[in-house]
C-alpha cells in the first residue's frame, strides 16, 4: 500500500485584512507538515473597493496593500507541495466579474489584476478554477473541496446536501454538518485567515461566529481520507503532524 499523502487546506486570508498569528502559523506549520497536496479555497485578496454596491469612499480606497500582501500569502503558500490548487472565491472574483465595465479605467485595472494572478498561477504550477457552484468543485478521490455558496446558520447543512463530504470556506466559522446518507456525509466550514475587526463586517453579529483555522490530513492511495481541524485558541495553534494506523 502506497503511503498516505499529506494535504493542507487553507481558507480566506483576504489580502490586507489577514489575521497575522494564523498566516505565521500556518507558514510553520507547513514547513514542519511538508505537505504533498496544497489547496486554497479561495478569498486570497479581499478587492473590498471592487465589490457590488460599494460606496464612493470604498472605491476610492487603494487596493496596493490588498494585492501585495496577499500575493505574499499565495507565494508563500504554494511554494509547498508538489500539486497545487487555488479555488476562486467570491472576493477574487470581483477582478474578473468587472472585465465588463462600461468603465474603461476599472475594466483596464481588473485586466492588470487578473493578468497577475494568472502569472502567479503559471509561476507557482497553480491549477486555478473559477468562482462557480459547478466548474468550482476540486475533487481528488473522495476529497471535495469548494469556495462556499450558502450563506448563514444553514449553510453547512446546505453544502452536505449538495456536495456531501465536502470542505469550504466562505462563512468564516468553524462547524460542520452531517446529513442522513447510505454513505457517511458531512460537509466542513474550516474558517478562516482572516482578522475579525473588519470595518464592513463591525456591525453585524455573524462574525461572532467566526474562527481562525485550517484543514490538514492524509489521502490515501483508494481516494479515502482523514482530516483534522486547526483552531487558533488564545493565539495558539495545537495540531498533530504525524499519522499512524493501527
Amino acid at each position: 500500500m502506497a503511503k498516505p499523502r499529506p494535504f493542507v487546506i487553507a481558507p480566506d486570508n483576504h489580502g490586507d485584512l489577514q489575521d497575522n498569528v494564523s498566516v505565521a502559523a500556518i507558514h510553520r506549520f507547513m514547513d514542519d507538515f511538508k505537505p504533498d497536496l496544497v489547496i486554497h479555497l479561495g478569498d486570497c485578496w479581499d478587492f473590498r473597493s471592487l465589490r457590488r454596491g460599494a460606496s464612493d469612499e470604498d472605491q476610492s480606497g487603494s487596493l496596493e496593500d490588498d494585492v501585495r500582501i496577499g500575493m505574499e500569502f499565495f507565494d508563500q503558500f504554494f511554494s509547498h507541495g508538489k500539486e497545487r490548487y487555488f479555488l476562486r472565491g467570491n472576493h477574487d472574483q470581483r477582478a474578473w466579474s468587472l472585465l465588463g465595465s462600461t468603465k474603461g479605467m476599472v475594466r483596464d485595472y481588473c485586466q492588470e489584476l487578473v493578468n497577475k494572478i494568472e502569472g502567479a498561477c503559471k509561476r507557482k504550477k497553480v491549477k486555478m478554477l473559477p468562482y462557480d457552484s459547478d466548474l468550482g468543485v476540486l475533487e481528488i478521490g473522495e476529497l471535495r473541496c469548494i469556495h462556499g455558496y450558502h450563506h448563514g446558520i444553514g449553510a453547512c447543512r446546505q453544502h452536505a446536501n449538495v456536495y456531501r463530504n465536502s470542505f469550504f470556506g466562505h462563512i468564516h466559522s468553524i462547524e460542520s454538518a452531517p446529513v442522513p446518507a447510505h454513505k457517511p456525509a458531512e460537509a466542513r466550514s474550516i474558517g478562516c485567515l482572516c482578522r475579525r475587526d473588519i470595518d464592513y463586517i463591525n456591525a453585524k453579529t455573524a462574525k461572532l461566529r467566526w474562527g481562525n483555522g485550517w484543514a490538514y490530513g492524509w489521502i490515501f492511495d483508494n481516494g479515502n481520507y482523514v482530516s483534522y481541524q486547526a483552531r487558533k485558541i488564545n493565539d495558539q495553534f495545537h495540531v498533530g503532524t504525524q499519522f499512524k494506523t493501527y
